[in-house]
């Protein structure tokens, strides 16, 4: 099965930057696009036309449950929406319920609950292209209930990347595990710039945690030489587990 184009949407581009991470950590997501409010979720699924959203409810320009409604609207193949959002009211969660999300993530929660729900999805998915490539014909009863059944969740293949010791002062483990999920992406190896763009990080705090990869054996450096001769410091992934 093809990478599932994806759509990150959240006001906060560090906290996005981390959902990019945890997508490309899992290996069967592509990150399509990045937004950070109501009105750029929306151009973006227009002109990128996404499989899924990660969608966050608190948005500086409209709800996340107005993107939502919006969303169904508009012409093309319906995107599928995971909502993830520190919203606990009732109305809102009922909101996301009938705008037809697939699961609803409140902040904060741990990198183990997202790669269970990223995997609830990518077997969900793979129902729906089961059923579509293996007949036209319309479905019974029992297909249907299958596709509308929510798959349990399962705890995540046990080469994704974790580390479980204690992390120097100033390091996330999100944020981590998102650095790691980029370099895992990148088999040539990334510099610490582009990791940065990739996830919304500072240069500096991105070179922080691609040098403690480098401490902990879980990644490599390679220099590279440019145009002027002067030598890049490229990071790349040796290792799929640091845990301790």
């Amino acid at each position: 099965m093809t990478h599932i184009r994806t759509l990150v949407v959240d006001d906060d581009q560090e906290i996005a930057g981390v959902h990019t991470g945890f997508l490309l950590a899992h290996g069967d997501f592509d990150v399509v696009g990045v937004a950070h409010s109501g009105t750029q979720a929306l151009e973006m699924v227009r002109e990128l036309q996404p499989e899924l959203m990660l969608l966050d409810i608190h948005l500086p320009d409209m709800s996340g449950i107005e993107v939502l409604r919006a969303a169904r609207n508009l012409p093309g193949e319906p995107v599928d929406i995971i909502a993830i959002t520190a919203a606990r009211e009732l109305e809102t969660v009922r909101a996301a319920m009938a705008g037809g999300v697939l699961h609803y993530l409140v902040k904060p929660f741990n990198s183990r609950v997202l790669m269970q729900r990223l995997d609830d999805y990518v077997r969900h998915r793979a129902r729906i292209l089961e059923h579509s490539s293996s007949s036209a014909s319309p479905l019974d009863q029992e297909r249907i209930d299958r596709l509308l059944a929510t798959a349990p969740t399962r705890p995540p293949a046990a080469n994704r990347p974790a580390y479980q010791g204690t992390l120097p002062k100033g390091l996330s483990q999100p944020t981590l595990e998102s650095v790691i999920g980029a370099l895992r992406s990148s088999g040539a190896g990334s510099s610490a710039s582009e990791v940065a763009g990739m996830l919304g990080l500072a240069r500096v705090s991105a070179r922080r945690y691609l040098e403690f990869l480098v401490t902990q054996g879980s990644a490599r450096i390679v220099p590279k030489y440019g145009a002027a001769g002067r030598p890049e410091k490229f990071y790349v992934w040796t290792r799929t587990d640091i845990s301790k």
